[in-house]
């Protein structure tokens, strides 16, 4: 059998898995072969590729493997490249029917601190008092997602035909987002927005809707059911436009400034600190497991600690 280097096996595979991926997914598997992989490994040999040279890659990429140059990679993107080349390796042991070691890597400590951006009781009712009075398609859309959880790829897919006012329930079954498309040979890649089914099944929900949302919905009601809720006619718009309507909007109303996901972190976290069920507010968010609201929004205090131990 010949040998196949990674760049030749690399571009077979991503063929091979377009048809059996959906297009964002495979959209990611390109960028990631194409802006980390195949210049890091691939004038190798793919049976040649072991835990060894995928270990010093890690140490590569975590120190230095961006693109403009200005440091490493986030820890959560070399985890994926991984995953990538895991699949890439064992779909060309099976073609070819070779023995392969399993790949044993090891990954550093993530130093930094991570803290979800969450505005406190007083920034909510400030920004929902601005909402109300400037109540627009655009900001109709942070309301919802304050008061929903709802990512920023489902509102912007979200037409008025997912909202039903009658039983007070908005159906999240589909995302948009811009994708990355490989140009044919020598000239560059293009993006294009796609409308999909969310990222996972759990994504797939009906989320009820409040009062105080429905409230708002009536306001901005729109009778064409195939309009989408952020602009109030058939064009959709996009995330990236979306998310600088949305930072104009705090720096006009000098509004505490936060990521548009801050939203979605700071209505799960209402939840939880008002005694919502975990798995409820898991569902509700569209979480693949229960297990990632617990390990993203349930920290006990230290009054919860204590009440615990004088059970004991």
């Amino acid at each position: 059998m010949v040998k196949k280097i990674l760049n030749e096996w690399g571009e077979e595979w991503l063929q091979y898995k377009k048809g059996y991926v959906k297009e964002s997914t495979y959209a990611n598997y390109l960028v990631l072969m194409k802006n980390q992989i195949l210049p890091r490994l691939g004038m190798r040999e793919v049976e040649e590729i072991n835990s060894k040279i995928v270990q010093e890659q890690i140490t590569y990429w975590t120190m230095c493997g961006r693109l403009d140059g200005k440091g490493g990679l986030a820890l959560k993107t070399v985890k994926d490249i991984v995953i990538i080349l895991k699949m890439c390796r064992r779909d060309y042991a099976k073609m070819y029917d070779c023995n392969m070691p399993a790949l044993e890597v090891e990954y550093p400590v993530n130093k930094k601190v991570s803290r979800l951006s969450v505005l406190s009781r007083e920034q909510q009712e400030y920004l929902l008092r601005i909402i109300h009075k400037e109540l627009e398609y655009e900001s109709l859309g942070y309301a919802l997602s304050l008061y929903t959880g709802i990512r920023i790829g489902e509102l912007c897919a979200l037409q008025w035909e997912d909202i039903d006012m009658c039983n007070r329930a908005i159906t999240i079954q589909k995302t948009l987002q811009r994708i990355y498309l490989k140009g044919k040979k020598g000239e560059r890649g293009k993006t294009k927005i796609t409308i999909t089914s969310p990222k996972s099944k759990k994504a797939v929900r009906v989320i009820p809707i409040s009062d105080a949302l429905y409230t708002l919905l009536s306001r901005q009601y729109c009778k064409d059911k195939r309009a989408y809720l952020l602009t109030g006619t058939r064009k959709y718009m996009e995330p990236r436009l979306y998310r600088q309507h949305y930072e104009r909007f705090l720096d006009e109303n000098k509004a505490e400034y936060i990521h548009f996901h801050g939203l979605r972190h700071t209505f799960a976290t209402r939840c939880i600190e008002s005694g919502a069920d975990y798995k409820v507010v898991s569902e509700l968010l569209g979480h693949a497991s229960v297990n990632l609201t617990l390990n993203l929004y349930v920290h006990p205090c230290w009054e919860d600690k204590r009440r615990c131990v004088e059970l004991i």
